[in-house]
C-alpha cells in the first residue's frame, strides 16, 4: 500500500491495477489490489487517512462486504461499489460529481 500522506484528499479508488491507475492520472488516491486481503488493508488505510468517499471495484466490494460493514458506524468514508465493466463518460461524470461534493473542487 502507498505510504504517502493523503490528508486533504477525500476520494479513494480501490480496484484492480488496470482500473485504478487511470484514476491516478485524474488526481485521485488509488489502491491497486488483487485479492481480498489487499482490499481489506486498503479499506482500513482509507479509513485511517480520513477519506470521505471510497469507490471499491464491485468484485472486491463483494469479497470484503463484511469488512466494509464493520465501518458502517463511522460517519466517513462512504463506500460505493464501482463497476469496471463500463468506463464511460457517465462514470467519469459521476466520479467528478462525487469529488466535487466531497472536496468542493474538481
Amino acid at each position: 500500500m502507498p505510504n504517502e500522506d493523503i490528508s486533504g484528499e477525500t476520494l479513494a479508488i480501490i480496484g484492480t491495477p488496470d482500473l485504478v491507475l487511470g484514476f491516478r492520472a485524474l488526481g485521485f488516491h488509488v489502491y491497486p489490489v488483487n485479492n481480498k486481503e489487499e482490499t481489506e488493508v486498503a479499506l482500513a488505510d482509507s479509513v485511517q487517512k480520513g477519506c470521505a468517499v471510497c469507490l471499491v471495484e464491485e468484485e472486491f466490494y463483494g469479497l470484503s462486504s463484511e469488512r466494509i460493514g464493520s465501518f458502517r458506524e463511522l460517519p466517513l468514508p462512504v463506500f460505493i461499489p464501482l463497476s469496471s465493466e463500463d468506463k464511460s463518460a457517465v462514470l467519469e461524470g459521476m466520479v467528478r460529481d462525487i469529488r466535487l461534493r466531497a472536496t468542493g473542487k474538481f
